[in-house]
C-alpha cells in the first residue's frame, strides 16, 4: 500500500496530516506533494515572495523530510495555478503523472487536504481516494473560494472516504462516506515536564496564546484584556499576517514571532493561562484548533470564546461569550492557576491522553484494511 498527499508544504508548520503520516510512514511508503495552490497569485509582495520561495523548492527538487528520518519524500513539480484552466490542468496532470509510477498495478491511496490537487490526480480502478477536510473552503483567509468551490465540490463526489475536524464541517458532507477524525495531539511532548523558556523569567500573571495571529483572531479583545489587567503579562507566539501594532505596543505585552513546535511547551506549560480569543466568523466555526489539545496536554487552565468545537470541552475549558466575560474568566483562570490545592492539570491531561497521533493514524489504517 502506498500513500501520495497533497497537503501543505512539508515543516512550513505542523499540520494534523502531517503529524498523522509522520506515524503511518514509518509503516507505508509515503509521497507528498507541496502545496498546489488554491488561489491565483498577484501582484504584491506576499505572493511574488511566496512564487519565489516554490521556485526555489522546485530548483532544489525532491527532499528527505528535515528533521526527520522518516520515509517521507517532498515533491515539488511545477504546477500552474491557474486551477480552473483546461490548458493548466492538462499541463499540471502531466507533471505529477511524471513523478509517480501509475504503471505499477500497486494501488495508490490519495490523501486529499487541498482541494485543487484534484484536477492532477489521475485515478485508477485500484486506487482510492480520501479528503481530509480541516477547514470551511468559503470562509478560509488567503483562499480564492471561486477557484476552489468547483474543485472541492468534484472532489467531495469522487472520494471514497471524507474525514473531517469538526462537526459543522461533517453537516455538510455526504452522510454515507464521511467520518469525524478530530485532530491528535502529540501528547508526550506537551505532557512531560519542560523547563520554562528563557523568554518566560522575570514575568508573573502570564497569559499566553500561540499559533497563527491572522483575521480569525480577536485582536480588539487582546488589547482590551491588556488595558484591564496591566497586572497580567500577555505573551503571543506566532506569525502576524495582520497589524498588531496597536497590541504590541502595550507594555504588559510580549510578543515573539515564532518558535519551533517542539518549544511550545516549554510556554504552555509555565504561564498561567493559556487563550483561545477568536472571533465568530465562519472559519471559526467550522474549526477544531489543534491547539486545544495541545493546551489540555499543558494542563494549564484554558480560556475560549465561544464557537463550536470548544462546546464539548465546557467541564475543562472556560468559555466566555463576550468580552467582558472572557476577562472576567480569565481572573478566574488565573485563581485556579495558583491555587496549590486544585488539581487541573490531572484531568486536562487524562483527557487528552487518548486521542494521541498514534491513535489518529491507526484509526485510518484500521479504516483502510
Amino acid at each position: 500500500m502506498k500513500f501520495v498527499v497533497f497537503a501543505e508544504d512539508w515543516g512550513r508548520h505542523p499540520s494534523s496530516t502531517q503529524h498523522i503520516f509522520k506515524v503511518i510512514a514509518e509503516r507505508y511508503d509515503v509521497t507528498w506533494f507541496n502545496s498546489v495552490g488554491m488561489r491565483k497569485p498577484k501582484i504584491n509582495f506576499t505572493d511574488i515572495k511566496r512564487v519565489l520561495g516554490k521556485v526555489k523548492l522546485m530548483m532544489a527538487g525532491n527532499v528527505k523530510a528535515p528533521s526527520d528520518k522518516l520515509p517521507v519524500e517532498a515533491r515539488n513539480p511545477l504546477i500552474l495555478p491557474w486551477h480552473d484552466n483546461k490548458w493548466a490542468t492538462r499541463f499540471n496532470k502531466r507533471q505529477v503523472a511524471k513523478t509517480l509510477d501509475l504503471s505499477s498495478h500497486e494501488p495508490i491511496i490519495y490523501w486529499v487536504s487541498v482541494p485543487t490537487a484534484i484536477n492532477m490526480i489521475q485515478l485508477r480502478p485500484q486506487d482510492r481516494l480520501i479528503y481530509y477536510c480541516g477547514d470551511d473552503f468559503s470562509s478560509l483567509a488567503g483562499v480564492d473560494y471561486d477557484l476552489v468551490k468547483a474543485s472541492e465540490e468534484r472532489l467531495i463526489h469522487m472520494a471514497h472516504n471524507i474525514y473531517v475536524v469538526s462537526k459543522v464541517l461533517l453537516d455538510k458532507m455526504p452522510k454515507h462516506k464521511t467520518q469525524m477524525l478530530e485532530h491528535g495531539v502529540d501528547y508526550d511532548l506537551f505532557s512531560d515536564i519542560k523547563k520554562p523558556h528563557s523568554q518566560l523569567h522575570n514575568l508573573s500573571n502570564v497569559i499566553g496564546f500561540y499559533g497563527s495571529i491572522s483575521k480569525w483572531l480577536d485582536v480588539d479583545l487582546l488589547i482590551k484584556l491588556a488595558k484591564a489587567r496591566p497586572n497580567y503579562h500577555l505573551v503571543l507566539i506566532g506569525k502576524a499576517d495582520i497589524d498588531i501594532s496597536a497590541l504590541v505596543a502595550l507594555p504588559n505585552v510580549t510578543y515573539i514571532a515564532q518558535i519551533a513546535h517542539h518549544q511550545l511547551a516549554s510556554f504552555s506549560q509555565h504561564w498561567q493561562v493559556s487563550l483561545l480569543p477568536f472571533l465568530d466568523n465562519g472559519q471559526i466555526k467550522a474549526c477544531n484548533p489543534l491547539k486545544l489539545k495541545e493546551y489540555l496536554a499543558a494542563g494549564k487552565p484554558i480560556v475560549s470564546t465561544h464557537f463550536p468545537a470548544v462546546e464539548r470541552y465546557k467541564d475543562m475549558v472556560l468559555i466566555a461569550k463576550d468580552h467582558a466575560g472572557f476577562i472576567a474568566r480569565v481572573d478566574h483562570a488565573m485563581v485556579i492557576s495558583k491555587n496549590p490545592f486544585l488539581d487541573w492539570r490531572t484531568p486536562s491531561q487524562q483527557h487528552v491522553a487518548r486521542h494521541s497521533w498514534q491513535q489518529k493514524a491507526a484509526f485510518v489504517l484500521e479504516q483502510l484494511d
